[in-house]
């Protein structure tokens, strides 16, 4: 099973991107996040193999900022 995090800050799409991804058999959306600092947490707290992240959430970090934020994170793992 693929866990997905969808991360944007219009909760429509949100949702949209989680029922569609949802109907797939080998992938689950196990959370979401409406902005870079909420996303940043989540992917600490849980188990995720894949990002579906909006690069222009305001306010604080977009979603650019997250990603090379994280992306700097796990190389060093």
């Amino acid at each position: 099973m693929i866990r997905i995090m969808v991360a944007d800050d219009h909760v429509v799409v949100r949702r949209g991107l989680s029922f569609v991804i949802n109907k797939q058999e080998d992938m689950e959306v196990v959370c979401d996040a409406a902005d870079g600092l909420e996303a940043m947490l989540k992917l600490e707290q849980a188990d995720i193999d894949v990002v579906l992240m909006d690069l222009s959430m305001p306010p604080g970090e977009n979603g650019l900022v997250t990603t090379k934020k994280n992306q700097r994170k796990n190389i060093h793992k």
